[in-house]
């Protein structure tokens, strides 16, 4: 006889099954996973049996799936899982607010449910990492509830094997034997328990006598067909209550009548606290014991149904965020972490008052439901307050730590929709707040919504850009003051929206290194300064142009990166010394380690490297003899006060001296007037750039500016 084969369904803990049949809806969530750091794939489907297929063969991290869909409903994936053991959470997503779909899906076992919109799609990677946190707690949950069965099932066993405590009720004369292991388990030598009904019901709680006394009378009435009652009794010997279970059964005679019951007793102290602590656990976060996410969705629950009975009740929730805590985990360790936000959890509560509720989300994010507040300034007081204790110096495993907090307030009143929105607002608010600086607290305006919205479209718009080669450059000349000719070009990345027309780098640079696209746009940049440098050396017979690309932060520490220059140096056919990179001084200081390694790679291939806004950062000399920098920027900063400020002039008299003794070259950046450039040539300053030669031009305007061969 042949055995059935066993599929084996694989797991993927990186893939997000979409079942989207709508493709902008598809294409949206696919692009708002894009930066997730993570790095999800995301799987899309159209129809219910295209997910039932993959589901046959691998489990996703988490499935989310549109309601309506061409072949079914999306609900119908979760009878699916339930027949097989590919089992992982489910989202429900639907393009109206229905609340019968919504408690329809919840009771199918969808973990949530949600209704479409740019923002809903938008922020769905911050839906799936709460989901995936809430469902990594349930599945430990379950585990646990596993174990405790499998041990509850062993302790049956066992007790069979040393004999439970045993009991026989006679009725009729109202006397009751107790066996000497019975009389053992509630510390009583044997002839030291009356044999009476009083003596066992003197020892059982005063809470749970009434509920004996119904379960014994049910069960003699033929209400029940055996008594079965947990209830908490004293032990005699250290006189604390344990947890008993008291089962029974009654012998009749033949009209029904009861003239006799014996039964067992059994000790499940041990299981009545695992399933105690089981329950604790589920409501409470392990590290800090603050309650959970659900917990507090239950606090916040009981606020809004308490806001919409009274007109005039008012409360607030506020979302904190740890800010740098990812500097602590990395730089001291992940005890020292817990050890901070144990800190943190501890200080929080003792800066609430008495009925307010913290607890903490996950990570270093933290949530409180202030209430009962008196007004809306009395939220932001409570709030200052939390953010002035979280900033105090932890002394942490023999190290000082410091930390602050970001954080966004939501009042909640009798108009609130639900409390999931109220974390939203709270959570929008929060980014607000963190968006100013550390330690900042913000409350949530209506306002926020359309700003997070707006930014989530500039950010799509971005990179479409990217893919559609959107983003531009232009190029500012770099002029040699002892010839007056342009010497070279500083390469600005602009970028060329088909609606709003031309879009500054103030405007979308803090996106672009927000969302992680940085990288992609400086290799773009790069590039396309390179092929345009080339082509002028060629066409204009100008061999030694040079070109200057402004290197960021997140670029620098991307190990292969003096490899990808190398690459397109060789690509397109340039000298190493016509390419200079531009970095600041904050970036050196900031990634010392990194910054000698990457300049050294470059310097061995005579790549030259500009050090930009010089004087404006760290102000430390030291690095300017470990890194071999060979331009300093003066920041315009100092040369638009060179005519009117003697200090503006004196910093870049200093510059210059000190840039000559070290043999490095200077340029002066901004110069807008001959006076600075009288200046600038007084001081044997070698090379200048700014609007008194020429704004930065697109590439027609550029060339012909170097094809009319200017002198300054």
């Amino acid at each position: 006889m042949s055995t059935p084969s066993t599929q084996v369904v694989s797991a993927d803990a990186k893939t997000i099954l979409l079942i989207e049949d709508d493709e902008a809806h598809a294409l949206l969530i696919r692009r708002a996973f894009e930066s997730h750091p993570e790095g999800y794939v995301i799987d899309v489907v159209r129809t219910l049996r295209e997910a039932r297929d993959t589901l046959e063969h691998h489990v996703p991290a988490l499935v989310i799936a549109d309601y309506r869909l061409p072949d079914g409903e999306g609900v119908e994936l979760l009878q699916v899982q339930s027949n097989t053991a590919s089992v992982c959470p489910v989202v429900i997503m639907t393009g109206h607010g229905d609340e019968h779909l919504a408690v329809e899906s919840m009771r199918a076992g969808a973990i949530d449910y949600i209704v479409k919109s740019d923002a809903t799609m938008g922020g769905m990677p911050r839906t799936a990492d709460r989901v995936l946190r809430e469902w990594h707690h349930i599945e430990q949950r379950r585990k646990a509830e596993q174990a405790l069965a499998l041990s509850e099932e062993r302790y049956a066993l066992a007790a069979k094997a040393v004999n439970d405590g045993l009991w026989d009720w006679n009725l009729e004369t109202n006397t009751v034997y107790y066996s000497p292991r019975l009389k053992a388990m509630l510390g009583f030598a044997e002839g030291d328990l009356d044999d009476t009904l009083d003596a066992a019901f003197g020892l059982v709680h005063e809470g749970d006598v009434g509920l004996l006394r119904a379960a014994i009378d049910s069960h003699l009435s033929g209400g029940t067909p055996h008594l079965e009652c947990e209830c908490r009794m004293l032990n005699n010997n250290d006189s604390d209550f344990r947890w008993m279970m008291i089962r029974g059964l009654a012998v009749r005679y033949s009209d029904g009548v009861a003239y006799r019951m014996a039964g067992s007793l059994t000790d499940i102290h041990e299981r009545k606290r695992a399933e105690q602590q089981l329950h604790h656990d589920a409501l409470h976060d392990v590290l800090t014991g603050l309650p959970n996410r659900a917990l507090f969705m239950d606090r916040l629950s009981r606020c809004l149904e308490r806001a919409r009975r009274c007109d005039n009740y008012l409360f607030a929730v506020l979302f904190l965020d740890l800010d740098r805590f990812k500097v602590v985990n990395d730089s001291l360790g992940h005890t020292v972490g817990d050890e901070l936000l144990k800190s943190v959890a501890d200080r929080l509560l003792d800066s609430l008052r008495d009925g307010d509720t913290v607890c903490r989300f996950g990570g270093d994010e933290f949530g409180v439901v202030l209430d009962g507040i008196d007004r809306e300034d009395e939220a932001m007081q409570i709030a200052k307050r939390i953010a002035q204790r979280v900033e105090q110096t932890y002394r942490l495993s023999g190290d000082e730590v410091f930390t602050t907090a970001s954080i966004g307030i939501a009042l909640g009143s009798n108009d609130a929709d639900s409390a999931e929105s109220l974390i939203h607002n709270a959570d929008t608010a929060m980014f607000r707040a963190k968006a100013h600086g550390r330690g900042y607290v913000e409350l949530f305006k209506g306002t926020m919504h359309m700003d997070a919205l707006q930014q989530l479209h500039l950010e799509n718009d971005l990179r479409r850009a990217l893919a559609h080669e959107e983003l531009t450059v232009f190029y500012q000349p770099i002029v040699s003051l002892e010839s007056g000719r342009i010497e070279g070009f500083e390469a600005l990345v602009r970028w060329q929206h088909p609606e709003k027309g031309l879009v500054l780098p103030c405007e979308f640079i803090p996106l672009v290194e927000e969302t992680g696209l940085i990288n992609a746009m400086g290799r773009y940049v790069l590039k396309l300064a390179c092929a345009q440098l080339r082509e002028w050396q060629h066409r204009l017979l100008l061999p030694d142009l040079t070109i200057s690309v402004n290197i960021s932060a997140k670029q620098f520490v991307e190990s292969d990166l003096a490899d990808q220059i190398k690459k397109m140096l060789h690509e397109y056919a340039l000298k190493p010394a016509c390419l200079k990179l531009e970095i600041t001084e904050n970036l050196i200081m900031e990634n010392t380690e990194d910054a000698s390694q990457f300049v050294e790679a470059l310097y061995e291939h005579g790549i030259g490297l500009a050090m930009d806004d010089f004087g404006t950062g760290y102000s430390s000399l030291s690095y300017l003899h470990s890194i071999p920098v060979d331009t300093l920027k003066i920041d315009r900063s100092f040369v638009s006060q060179m005519d009117t400020d003697s200090n503006g002039f004196e910093i870049v008299r200093t510059i210059i001296a000190l840039a000559r003794t070290l043999k490095i070259n200077v340029t002066a950046e901004g110069v807008e007037s001959i006076d600075q450039l009288t200046l600038l040539r007084a001081l044997q300053c070698p090379m200048a750039q700014g609007f008194y030669f020429s704004k930065p031009l697109d590439v027609a305007s550029a060339e012909a500016l170097l094809i009319s061969r200017p002198s300054w």
